[in-house]
């Protein structure tokens, strides 16, 4: 049942609302007093709260309001790669509206994605971050349990925000997102074919950064970025050459070696991001890289050799797991840290509406993903949902600069799709406030679109927010992927041949 209700102004933490329709389990879940936030703006309504899927499964979620026009702007959801990694880290550490502080504190995020649509973060499968079941047989999934389960968490979020059901819808993701978001674009578009009008969805299509595709754009795309930043040595990476690039010739034993020197020569670099600073707390995913990273190498090597693991920091993970662009410089190396540090308070649990039982871990180690999804191509699916006349609007964005799922990885797929030679100018550059930010190519025809980010990490939001909020801000706009626009600016440049003609 709808109501309608004058929400008041919360002095303590300053957040303005307005009147607003939700149904009495919208406001239930409403945060209205978030702990660290006392001393900022906030000019949109949070909700945070669990949607109930397949009976069992308590799937939380975290929608913030966009600033512009909550009401008419697209919903977009968000979830984190791993497999297994908590979307709240995108929220904290990427493009969510709070950045969290050594002190427990919150500071408001110039770059959020919210300034520009709903952004509702997921803590996706079950037995991620604040998701919980009470049947363990529920933390057992792959990419096409995960795809369902995400896909009946959309249809849950829009019975309890009905209003915004015919808003545009899209899903985002990045890492093994590169997996969750093709299986979920055609969970999504299977199910609507025989959707009754009450389910109807208005599904626009998904964005992906640095995406795991295929395996060579995971470990093998890793060994080029390391050799193309020129942070191993020539005599290694040789080896390489001539003993593991050949598929139809492997040398288990001797790849493996070789892919421990190589961890060994890279030493203490940032792998999500090459040339920028780590973190120097004193905490394990200081030492070892971003958990996020540490979930897909758990995936990759669950069967690896006990040598491989240790080089990549598996042992200690799993102890802890039971247990000059304008915005570049707001990189703060320790953000999934104090992460952590703010979600382990019970005050912030209350004030989230999450089960103060469990504690907040940035990639679960109780879910157990299927290994063999990992091995799986997802360029098919993309095929598949292009070629039979979706219409989705498909963005693949890459940092340069990220060495888990590197550039060259997805190159080495995207190009090869079958879909000819782009239209307008191929590998063009792209800019940001006047500046070099990176390279994009565009098939309209198709509406797909390639973009690159110059010097940006693994998670592009987190190290250049503010051309992360620029490309962003394009693809709802579909600046690079609509038709239309490209069809519209031959039409005018012919418009003007002809008129030069006749003058």
């Amino acid at each position: 049942m709808m109501i309608l209700r004058l929400l008041l102004l919360v002095a303590a933490t300053a957040i303005t609302f307005t009147y607003a329709e939700y149904t009495e389990q919208a406001l239930k879940d409403q945060i209205a007093n978030l702990p660290g936030s006392e001393d900022l703006d906030i000019d949109f309504n949070q909700f945070s709260g669990y949607l109930k899927v397949d009976g069992t499964k308590n799937m939380h979620y975290w929608m913030v309001e966009s600033t512009k026009d909550a009401k008419n702007d697209p919903v977009v959801f968000w979830t984190n790669g791993g497999p297994g990694c908590s979307g709240l880290l995108g929220f904290f550490t990427e493009q969510g509206p709070f950045k969290p502080q050594k002190d427990g504190k919150l500071k408001m995020n110039e770059y959020m994605w919210n300034k520009v649509a709903n952004m509702v973060f997921i803590e996706s499968p079950c037995g991620v971050g604040f998701s919980y079941s009470d049947d363990k047989d529920d933390y057992k999934t792959g990419d096409a349990q995960t795809a369902a389960d995400n896909y009946a968490l959309i249809q849950e979020f829009m019975k309890r925000f009905p209003d915004l059901r015919q808003n545009r819808l899209y899903i985002t993701s990045e890492s093994y997102g590169g997996h969750y978001m093709p299986t979920l674009a055609k969970q999504i578009v299977d199910e609507q074919k025989t959707a009754p009008e009450e389910q109807k969805l208005n599904f626009q299509g998904f964005a992906v950064g640095n995406p795991f595709t295929t395996p060579y754009s995971g470990i093998p795309a890793s060994v080029e970025t390391y050799w193309g930043h020129q942070v191993v040595s020539k005599p290694t990476y040789d080896k390489w050459v001539t003993s593991c690039v050949d598929p139809t010739k492997p040398n288990t034993e001797e790849c493996e070696a070789l892919f421990i020197e190589f961890y060994r020569q890279v030493g203490s670099l940032n792998p999500y991001a090459l040339d920028y600073p780590i973190c120097l707390e004193d905490n394990m995913f200081a030492k070892y890289g971003r958990a996020q990273r540490l979930a897909f190498f758990n995936h990759w090597f669950a069967s690896a050799s006990a040598d491989l693991r240790n080089a990549v920091g598996l042992p200690s993970m799993f102890e802890a797991g039971k247990s000059s662009v304008k915005g570049t410089n707001d990189y703060e190396p320790c953000e999934d840290v104090y992460t952590t540090d703010y979600l382990s308070r019970d005050d912030v649990k209350k004030a989230m509406h999450v089960n103060t039982e469990i504690t907040w871990e940035e990639c679960s180690y109780s879910v157990r993903y299927d290994e063999k999804d990992g091995l799986k191509s997802m360029v098919p699916i993309y095929q598949e949902l292009i070629n039979d006349g979706n219409n989705l609007n498909i963005l693949v964005y890459s940092g340069d600069d990220d060495s888990v799922c590197g550039t060259v990885g997805t190159q080495s797929w995207i190009w090869d799709m079958g879909y000819g030679k782009p239209l307008g100018e191929s590998w063009a550059e792209y800019t940001y406030d006047g500046q070099p930010s990176g390279f994009i190519t565009k098939w309209t025809k198709e509406k797909l679109a390639f973009v690159t980010v110059h010097g940006a990490g693994h998670e592009v939001p987190t190290y250049k927010p503010a051309v992360a909020l620029d490309l962003f801000t394009k693809y709802l706009n579909g600046e690079w992927t609509s038709v239309t626009l490209e069809k519209d600016a031959a039409q005018a440049k012919s418009a003007t041949k002809a008129s030069l003609k006749s003058a």
